[in-house]
């Protein structure tokens, strides 16, 4: 068995080019570490994050306005103090909707946090998910999203319903669903900045 295993390597070795060789060994240590439960999330993340683009604003025939019960909606900050969402309107909101298992959320993150740093004052950004406080806590001590205002949910009102995450939801000042983005997208990008300053400006 070992001088098969010998002889296998020894033909290959001399049949494949170093380029091609180099390339197998990419290959097979990329599925390890796919396998590894440990490297697999944010490996996954990272390839995300390589493939993610800047999604695109609504049609106009395609926005909605939210609802009452959307408005009076209870959202809870890690504090455990709850609102009602309408209290957020006075600034365009950006909701994401993620959790820390998920490997396209953690993708979209680091774009999410420069969008944040940068636009924070003028945009109110919400990110929710249903885990334990101890559990967002502990994550964003982890990764260093300390200063991202995440928030708590129970359940999602049918304006903000969604199958899949991460699930994004831009709205204007006046409680208008602009841009929906059901997937990673990448959020520090142009497209999406013109569109918040439209919306700040309105």
């Amino acid at each position: 068995m070992f001088e098969k295993i010998k002889r296998y390597f020894r033909n290959y070795f001399k049949k494949r080019k170093p380029f091609a060789i180099a390339t197998d060994i990419l290959f097979w240590g990329l599925i390890i570490l796919l396998i590894i439960p440990s490297t697999r999330v944010p490996v996954s993340a990272f390839f995300i994050r390589l493939t993610s683009f800047a999604p695109s604003e609504l049609k106009a025939d395609k926005q909605y306005q939210l609802s009452e019960n959307t408005l009076q909606w209870p959202v809870q900050d890690l504090s455990g103090k709850t609102v009602p969402f309408s209290s957020f309107l006075k600034k365009p909101v950006f909701v994401n909707v993620w959790a820390t298992w998920c490997p396209p959320c953690r993708a979209e993150l680091p774009g999410i946090q420069k969008l944040y740093e940068e636009y924070k004052n003028q945009v109110q950004f919400i990110l929710l998910t249903n885990e334990t406080t101890n559990l967002i806590t502990t994550f964003a001590q982890k990764h260093h999203y300390n200063d991202l205002p995440f928030f708590r949910y129970h359940y999602l009102p049918p304006d903000f319903s969604t199958k899949s995450i991460p699930a994004t939801f831009i709205i204007s000042k006046e409680g208008k669903v602009v841009l929906i983005k059901k997937g990673a997208a990448r959020w520090n990008a142009g497209k999406v900045k013109k569109l918040l300053e439209q919306l700040i400006k309105q």
